[in-house]
């Protein structure tokens, strides 16, 4: 297993893209700690993971709050005497994100990301390093649709990644971050309700012929959480089915 016995938080666990890491990091042997702030849908990761014989608690913080951000890697160290992987995946609402909604986009992508990195380096400067693994997106590296807030956010995420990685490296570190194009996740729902051909409209952009599953992450973040990837750090990983590739469909 190759994340046997190691310690992991996931922010933004409940659903999504976030549950599908924790589902795979418990598949490969770690203590999973599910960070929500939904007190139904983190509760249930966890279920999931005990149910299958894997060991996994439940924390409500809000990581757009730094004090949350430290009593969510104190308690994690106090259950578990460590953190060895750290994954920022938590975003606001969707409606947040489709009405640009700047405080809320910045206080959760953003700093949300920053006070959980800066909370939890101490612990892996005493435990001799680790692994943090942000979750960014397509839409920090190119424009896509109209929000700017959430896109702005992002590339913030790739900018921090790369800044911390440089300083942290000397403990011991790696910090990277991973850029996913279109997930099917339940985000999405709000804008099937609008459009219930919307992912369909999507699919002919990507190379590869569809959309991404919350797997296809959850696998780039267990190598990035991995000493498979033990000499990778600051790197911007864009798991987008060639989306930012170019355009294919671009007339020769």
């Amino acid at each position: 297993m190759r994340l046997n016995n190691k310690i992991a938080i996931v922010t933004g666990a409940g659903r999504g893209i976030g549950r599908a890491v924790a589902l795979r990091f418990a598949e490969e042997g770690a203590k999973v700690v599910v960070d929500d702030v939904n007190d139904t849908l983190g509760p249930e990761t966890v279920a999931t993971i005990t149910d299958t014989g894997g060991e996994s608690l439940f924390i409500n913080a809000d990581v757009s709050d730094a004090a949350d951000a430290q009593s969510l890697i104190a308690e994690t160290v106090d259950t578990y005497g460590t953190v060895d992987v750290l994954v920022n995946n938590a975003i606001c609402s969707t409606a947040d994100v489709l009405n640009n909604n700047w405080e809320a986009n910045l206080a959760v992508a953003l700093k949300g990301t920053s006070h959980c990195s800066n909370a939890v380096i101490p612990a892996m400067q005493e435990a001799g390093g680790g692994s943090i693994v942000n979750v960014a997106s397509v839409n920090g590296l190119i424009g896509l649709q109209a929000i700017h807030a959430y896109s702005a956010a992002k590339g913030g995420v790739i900018a921090l990644t790369r800044s911390m990685a440089v300083v942290h490296g000397k403990d011991n570190i790696r910090i990277n971050c991973i850029c996913p194009g279109t997930i099917q996740t339940e985000v999405w729902q709000p804008m099937i309700e609008r459009n219930p051909q919307i992912l369909d409209d999507i699919t002919p952009w990507y190379p590869l012929g569809r959309i991404g599953q919350p797997i296809d992450i959850a696998n780039a973040a267990l190598f990035l959480a991995s000493d498979e990837s033990s000499f990778a750090t600051g790197a911007v990983f864009v798991i987008d089915g060639g989306l930012t590739a170019g355009n294919h469909q671009f007339p020769i």
